[in-house]
């Protein structure tokens, strides 16, 4: 019973840690400890030669305060992040939902992407969420 019982624990985990993931797809993650009702969402997926597979998504309900304005962020239109970061972070798939709005964050990014001022997070959604927070900002004219 406890070897059927490893290689079931086995073969769920492997599941989460190679996700394919889609546009829609809406995740639960590893979140920072005041938001644990914030989730994820896929926008797009995309491949790179230097990159590899990018993941961009969209997260809700988290708490942050803008520095240069003040007021709170509860969500953050577009980050793109790579696989392996990615699936280090999410927990559970909670359902495919209509892919929002996106394409002005995607557009900066690809801007910059192309012009090689831009990437994709290596590392997980919360560890990036609190590298956002001690970011220096700077107000978009």
């Amino acid at each position: 019973m406890k070897t059927v019982l490893f290689v079931f624990l086995i073969f769920i985990s492997a599941n989460v840690m190679s996700q394919e993931y889609a546009p829609g797809q809406t995740w639960e993650y590893k979140t920072r400890s005041t938001e644990k009702t914030s989730t994820l969402t896929i926008l797009k997926v995309e491949k790179y030669d230097d990159l590899g597979e990018v993941i961009h998504i969209r997260i809700d309900q988290i708490k942050m305060t803008n520095p240069t304005k003040g007021n709170e962020i509860t969500d953050i239109p577009h980050l793109p992040f790579k696989k392996k970061a990615l699936d280090s972070s999410i927990t559970k798939l909670k359902g495919i939902e209509t892919v929002p709005d996106f394409q002005e964050g995607y557009d900066t990014w690809k801007a910059a992407y192309d012009e090689g001022q831009a990437g994709a997070f290596e590392t997980t959604v919360k560890e990036t969420l609190e590298a956002l927070l001690g970011a220096e900002w700077i107000e978009k004219e």
